[in-house]
């Protein structure tokens, strides 16, 4: 899995934005808000309207993403069988919904969508959730979709899965290189900032915490 911000920060022309704005605002440090209100950490990504999709959860339920507008949504991309950096992901977001309050958690969502349409099916998802802690979270959502669903939702956040990459473990025949982003979306359905695997919990419940009050 690749970590820089380039290529999950980057945008082709043609109905979305490009993000060569980014140096706005500092990576990593307090933001107010860069024009808001709220104390941010990460990439600020300068309100831009999140790109809408819909897809299936892990329980075989449609969501949409302007479906949480009033809500804060974390947005990242998985894969089940990944061997390191998308289980961090799924523990930094289990520890940080556990650190909310009960009422702000009812203001959050966690969205997790699959890079990996072949092998995650919906009870890859379903195993994959009760795994990482995460099978009993009302909020969280492990999205998939046929790879003609998802190629759009890829394309306009900026995530490219890579070629699979042949691994010698039976249990998990290959790999896949693609982004660790994780969105910040506010309740009013705008990209707030850009984070990482190497965000800390601790960073991202302050970051939900700064948005629902």
């Amino acid at each position: 899995m690749r970590h820089g911000v380039k290529q999950a920060a980057g945008r082709k022309q043609g109905g979305v934005v490009v993000r060569a704005s980014l140096v706005a605002c500092a990576v990593a440090v307090l933001l107010v808000g860069c024009g808001g209100s709220a104390k941010l950490t990460g990439t600020d990504l300068g309100k831009t309207p999140a790109p809408d999709f819909t897809l299936t959860d892990q329980h075989g339920e449609t969501v949409r993403l302007s479906q949480f507008r009033g809500k804060a949504v974390i947005l990242t991309f998985i894969y089940t069988s990944c061997p390191d950096v998308c289980p961090i992901i799924a523990e930094n977001l289990r520890v940080a919904n556990d650190r909310l309050s009960p009422k702000a958690r009812q203001k959050v969502a966690l969205l997790a969508v699959t890079v990996d349409p072949t092998r995650d099916t919906q009870a890859a998802l379903l195993n994959f959730s009760q795994e990482h802690g995460l099978a009993n979270a009302p909020n969280w959502y492990a999205l998939r979709g046929t790879e003609a669903q998802l190629a759009p939702v890829w394309h306009a956040y900026g995530i490219d899965p890579g070629a699979m990459i042949p691994s010698p473990l039976a249990s998990r025949p290959y790999t896949l290189a693609h982004s660790d982003a994780i969105y910040l979306i506010d309740p009013q359905g705008r990209e707030r900032v850009l984070m990482h695997s190497d965000t800390p919990s601790k960073v991202l419940a302050a970051n939900l915490n700064a948005l629902v009050g």
